[in-house]
């Protein structure tokens, strides 16, 4: 019985992380990277990718021995593993995957690292939570994240370059300032 309850409690964790309080639509945290960077599905994907990189195996982490940590040593703590995972991040995505895309990212990725995202749901809520409860959430939030940041930027990309994951659209019209910051914004 304990596990189904357990599985029940995962399950409505998943979604309300995932869909009902949307870590950025609902609780307007990690807005930064969709306005600056959501211009094209490949960098939001990627951004994406390096989210859940960093806030999985943070918030694990912190669930086991975030309790054990003085406050003041969570946040530093942190911050120095996903900049460390970033830095393999960016090394993989630069060397094997695209110089481009790690070119036009280079700014943003370790900015990953210190996003409100990895303080309020890794600091925050997977502090003293069950390892597998705070991984879900990390999951759930990641995809919240990635879903919202993924339309934007499509939806952007569209606009302004007429195309999407580089592919040409057959569009007459493309609207360059939908690229802007305030565009982002808009679409939110």
């Amino acid at each position: 019985k304990r596990n189904a309850e357990h599985k029940g409690e995962k399950r409505a964790l998943f979604f309300d992380s995932f869909l009902t309080n949307n870590i950025v639509l609902v609780q307007a945290i990690g807005m930064c990277p969709i306005i600056a960077v959501g211009i094209s599905l490949q960098y939001g994907v990627v951004l994406t990718i390096c989210t859940a990189a960093v806030l999985v195996p943070a918030s694990l982490y912190m669930s086991l021995i975030g309790e054990r940590l003085s406050v003041w040593m969570r946040a530093p703590i942190y911050t120095f593993g996903a900049a460390v995972i970033l830095m393999g991040v960016s090394v993989v995505l630069d060397r094997f995957i695209s110089h481009e895309l790690f070119a036009a990212l280079y700014v943003f990725l370790p900015l990953t690292a210190v996003n409100t995202i990895m303080s309020y749901r890794a600091g925050g809520f997977a502090v003293g939570q069950a390892p597998s409860l705070a991984i879900t959430d990390a999951v759930a939030s990641t995809l919240g994240f990635g879903l919202v940041i993924c339309i934007i930027s499509s939806l952007r990309e569209m606009a302004s370059f007429g195309t999407l994951w580089n592919i040409k659209l057959d569009f007459v019209y493309t609207l360059p300032e939908a690229a802007l910051p305030y565009a982002a914004l808009l679409l939110m």
